[in-house]
């Protein structure tokens, strides 16, 4: 897409979304926080500093136009695109949504996202907008409650020492369904997610820092198999574990 495209493309957004529309360029003054709006055919429209900088673009224009499939891995495209997808059928926003990400270094790291509908000057959604930002800059990993804090913290270190979360919710004096509920308000992920993205984190680290074979760490994390540890790699990252290690082995 050309300048001249995306000029037009970002000229038929603001007029849809009527006189407030230029207010996105407020977050090229927000520091570390990524700012985006899409239209309805999930195009990027507007794009803060922070957010191509992260793609490794070094203008907005260059962003302009493209959709998720051509930005990430498709693993991590398509998970976006389902969320982008609900916004616009249920105009109804999707807040505090935790996830593990790579950053520009190549390094897991967690992330908050944050979408809402664009409503039209008819009150129909015309796009969606969101900002992302490192988790631990919006919000610590810790809870105020005790029990939780406990389990985020064994699940960051020792992920692979966690049997199941039923005799981990048991060990931390709560039932099951309690221990749920308190983890997801506190985290915005089940413990279920959480420990999965967490091991994929710790898996990062090993393959990047050890000579252990992926079986041994699929093992050490808690997985049955190989197959199931780069399965859920392959979802998080969205290429399997072997390829990440010779990635960041070059």
């Amino acid at each position: 897409m050309n300048q001249r495209e995306a000029h037009i493309l970002q000229t038929n957004m603001i007029r849809a979304m009527g006189s407030h529309a230029g207010f996105p360029s407020l977050f090229d003054n927000l520091d570390k926080i990524a700012f985006f709006l899409k239209n309805k055919d999930f195009q990027i429209v507007f794009a803060n500093r922070f957010f191509y900088e992260r793609l490794g673009f070094t203008k907005e224009s260059e962003i302009i136009g493209k959709d998720d499939l051509e930005l990430f891995p498709k693993p991590l495209a398509t998970k976006f695109r389902e969320d982008d997808e609900r916004v616009i059928q249920t105009s109804e926003s999707m807040p505090r949504m935790v996830e593990l990400f790579l950053s520009r270094q190549g390094l897991p790291d967690w992330f908050i996202t944050n979408k809402m509908p664009v409503m039209g000057l008819d009150g129909k959604t015309v796009g969606v907008m969101g900002t992302v930002q490192r988790y631990d800059q919006a919000r610590s990993l810790r809870s105020p409650d005790r029990a939780v804090a406990k389990a985020v913290e064994m699940m960051l270190e020792n992920p692979g020492e966690i049997e199941s979360l039923a005799h981990l919710a048991k060990d931390l004096g709560l039932s099951h369904r309690h221990f749920d509920r308190l983890f997801k308000e506190d985290t915005g992920l089940t413990p279920k997610q959480f420990l999965g993205r967490s091991r994929v984190q710790v898996g990062c680290k090993m393959l990047r820092e050890t000579n252990a074979s992926i079986s041994d760490i699929a093992l050490n994390l808690g997985y049955c198999d190989q197959s199931a540890f780069t399965s859920q790699f392959r979802t998080r990252m969205g290429f399997t574990p072997a390829r990440y290690r010779k990635q960041m082995s070059n």
